[in-house]
């Protein structure tokens, strides 16, 4: 298992190299991955994350998502009726999908080709979105780099949000990468 240490120092390495500007959107995503035991290790230290990335030159925004399911339903019309009745959550799926990409799409417009929005929180999400969807769907509107905070493995190419699910093959750049350590 990589250490805090081990991801940041691959993560800084990964930052300093040069950025070319005609990378496809999949090159465009890094999806640091790190045992789901470290996932408020991670969080509680992301600040070194952004030190490194200002230290190599470029701008850097946060966005948390391990509130935003809570405050989403909070404030959703049919709030009360869900709490009666929660499996008809279920219908709202595609809302809570596209309500969330509208939010880090909100979040990368405020990103130049310089920045990196880092997404922390991505477990908070299981169950009700998964990450593979919403990296495809914001990808193309990706102008710098997109962080993406994952608790869980990877291998050869394959993601597994929090080791619970069938993975996904994406070719988001992996931090540390297989061979890294």
């Amino acid at each position: 298992m990589n250490t805090f240490d081990d991801i940041l120092s691959a993560y800084s390495r990964q930052v300093r190299l040069p950025w070319a500007g005609d990378v496809p959107p999949a090159g465009r995503v890094w999806i640091v991955w790190y045992d789901k035991s470290l996932q408020r290790r991670f969080t509680g230290r992301l600040a070194e994350f952004e030190h490194a990335t200002l230290k190599a030159g470029h701008g850097w925004r946060q966005v948390s998502l391990s509130r935003w399911f809570g405050s989403w339903i909070g404030q959703h019309e049919f709030f009360d009726a869900l709490v009666e009745q929660p499996a008809e959550l279920r219908g709202l799926l595609p809302e809570i999908e596209d309500s969330l990409v509208n939010e880090i799409k909100d979040a990368l417009r405020s990103c130049t080709a310089n920045d990196i929005l880092a997404v922390d929180g991505c477990g908070a999400l299981f169950g009700v979105a998964r990450v593979s969807t919403l990296i495809s769907r914001v990808a193309d509107s990706i102008p710098g780099r997109l962080l993406v905070g994952f608790p869980g493995k990877h291998s050869a190419g394959v993601y597994r949000l929090l080791d619970a699910r069938d993975g996904w093959n994406y070719h988001a750049i992996p931090i540390p990468t297989d061979n890294a350590l």
